[in-house]
């Protein structure tokens, strides 16, 4: 029995080992296109690093770097993602998606340093990119630097006077500094040139809502979730407009209906002890 048993362990390992060496490079990369189109991202995660492993040198590793750094990202793997950009980065410099890829992973990992020296980077070779210079500029807020995030977005006004995405982040500026009625002005202009966007009629309520305008922030957020009633964020900020306004069961319901829709349990357990 403990022959057989070796037996069939070694053919399970001569089979592990001839799959693995069975494939080509390019097999690997066509093995983890099909991967991603089920969703399997650990597999093609895995089909990347094993293309890579069988010609290290090969020129094209830089991009495989970039699809398996997203593939990372994807699966929350951020500091896999960061190391992963940064080979791609290190080899192909001049493509400028790869440091926008990372530039946009240092705001999701909350290092809004980096980012910004990332797009700062990126902006000395563009300086009228507008998409660039708002992300530049949001990072900047969130990482207490409304002046910066301000000179960022009136840079935008310079070539393109009627952007969207310059009164977008002047609106979050203007909020952030409790300019409300200046903020609210900024988004009705913003909601009449986009009337089916229910973000903007969500922003709009929390504007509302931090200026004590009660009964106009509920009509705005109950308009965004009659549009989209799949956003937590909503339901939470309607569970704060209603216990401002005394209705502490309707506030507790709509929590635990963003907790449904995916609300992340530490912000939830937060929220739930204000609203007791």
């Amino acid at each position: 029995m403990v022959i057989k048993n070796s037996f069939l362990t070694a053919l399970l390992f001569i089979s592990i080992v001839n799959y693995a060496f069975s494939h080509t490079y390019d097999e690997w990369i066509a093995l983890s296109f099909d991967y991603m189109d089920s969703d399997s991202l650990a597999q093609a995660e895995n089909c990347l690093k094993e293309a890579m492993r069988l010609e290290p040198a090969n020129p094209r590793n830089g991009l495989l770097f970039q699809n398996l750094g997203t593939l990372q990202r994807r699966q929350g793997k951020l500091q896999d993602a960061e190391t992963s950009y940064s080979c791609a980065i290190a080899m192909l410099a001049d493509i400028p998606n790869i440091r926008v890829n990372r530039a946009q992973l240092y705001a999701e990992m909350e290092r809004y340093n980096d980012a910004i020296d990332d797009y700062s980077i990126l902006l000395e070779k563009e300086p009228q990119n507008e998409s660039w210079l708002y992300e530049r500029a949001l990072c900047r807020l969130m990482g207490g630097d409304t002046l910066g995030a301000r000179l960022d977005l009136e840079s935008i006004d310079t070539f393109n006077p009627h952007s969207a995405k310059s009164r977008l982040g002047m609106a979050v500026v203007y909020k952030a500094q409790g300019e409300y009625a200046m903020a609210a002005d900024l988004y009705d202009a913003l909601i009449q040139a986009n009337p089916s966007s229910w973000s903007l009629l969500r922003d709009r309520a929390e504007v509302y809502y931090l200026s004590n305008r009660m009964g106009a922030a509920l009509e705005d957020i109950n308009e965004s979730i009659k549009r989209n009633p799949q956003d937590p964020m909503s339901y939470v900020l309607r569970a704060q407009i209603r216990y401002a306004k005394g209705d502490k069961e309707y506030a507790r319901r709509d929590l635990n209906t963003a907790i449904e829709k995916g609300l992340p349990q530490q912000i939830a357990l937060q929220l739930v002890e204000k609203i007791k």
